[in-house]
């Protein structure tokens, strides 16, 4: 975030803590309709549409330290597979065997050095390419070549990864901008995954995100967090193509240090909080990420029912190199999932 960046928002900052009235000219919005939130037809074209053609978060580098290391994944209710290769790519197939269509893997994470189906035993490399066939005498005409694990597209900003089921989507750099440019500094900062947490919520998938797009419920629901430390009344949103959205809100003086003394490497993150800001981004339709100093979660949401929403939580820090977590980082986690625990969930 660059000083030109910087001062553009505490100008706009200060309008919006100043203004007694909707800004001039802004146009009376309708309420939206129900059935935008109950209809099952909408639902499923949202499916089809969004979900089955936008990039989906998958996994970090961190979880693929290795080759061979994969992480099994749930997309849209496909079971896809993320896979470090021995030559350090990392690939993305559907987990269906091209005989049967049985899985290749069964467990959510771990290290292989072949995906062998668990019905014939049939083999694929790490690169997805059939390389074991038993008995493969009985096969008349099999072109191995033509059997290769179904590749799905799956493509890096910093050390995430991200996957999408439509081949003719734009490239994920060109889906995200202009995030990754406001936000190069933390994407090449090393870091890792120190905590995960998975709730399931009683509602339609736009009504939890939603909650992440404005601060306006900050003193009824965060009363004892959220509340004392922002100015919600000078809260600047910006909105871009694809959907996604950077908030950035002024904390009140006094009420939080700056994060210098559980930074890290995360280079960029001083001068934000040294200018007294809170930033959150959003990723459309999936990642809400609110930062903070001493590091910050992914909120992925995962759509399960019309009326049903899987919200995983996804904590990252800086990385601290060989040892346990550091317990700087496992206070910050602790406070965060006072707030996470209270959202109603079946998990």
């Amino acid at each position: 975030m660059d000083e030109q960046y910087l001062n553009w928002f505490l100008r706009r900052s200060q309008e919006e803590t100043a203004r007694t009235a909707p800004p001039e000219g802004f146009p009376a919005l309708p309420d939206l309709p129900l059935g935008r939130y109950t209809d099952p037809d909408f639902y499923r074209l949202e499916l089809d549409r969004l979900w089955g053609r936008s990039w989906l978060y998958a996994c970090h580098d961190s979880e693929l330290a290795e080759p061979g290391a994969y992480r099994l994944i749930d997309v849209m209710g496909r079971a896809v597979i993320v896979v470090r290769g021995d030559d350090g790519q990392v690939r993305a197939f559907v987990n269906a065997c091209r005989h049967r269509g049985a899985p290749v893997v069964d467990q959510p994470c771990g290290v292989a050095r072949m995906m062998a189906c668990k019905y014939h035993s049939w083999g694929y490399d790490l690169r997805g390419k059939l390389v074991r066939v038993p008995d493969e005498r009985d096969f008349q005409g099999l072109d191995r070549e033509a059997r290769g694990l179904p590749v799905v597209r799956c493509e890096q900003w910093g050390g995430w990864w991200f996957v999408n089921l439509d081949a003719n989507a734009v490239s994920l750099l060109e889906w995200l901008d202009p995030l990754p440019r406001l936000l190069a500094d933390v994407a090449a900062s090393p870091m890792r995954v120190i905590d995960t947490k998975t709730v399931e919520i009683g509602c339609n998938w736009k009504i939890l995100a939603e909650g992440f797009l404005e601060v306006y419920h900050a003193r009824t629901v965060h009363p004892t967090t959220v509340a004392p430390t922002l100015d919600t009344r000078g809260t600047v949103i910006s909105l871009f193509d694809h959907g996604h959205q950077n908030m950035l809100s002024p904390v009140r003086p006094g009420t939080r240090g700056d994060g210098r003394e559980t930074l890290g490497t995360l280079e960029h993150l001083p001068a934000v909080f040294a200018a007294g800001i809170q930033p959150a981004h959003g990723i459309f339709p999936q990642i809400i990420t609110p930062m903070d100093a001493r590091g910050f979660p992914f909120m992925v949401f995962w759509p399960v029912a019309i009326d049903r929403t899987r919200l995983d939580i996804i904590w990252f820090a800086a990385d601290w190199g060989d040892g346990e977590l550091p317990n700087r980082k496992s206070t910050r986690l602790n406070s965060s999932h006072t707030d996470i625990s209270r959202m109603p969930s079946s998990a």
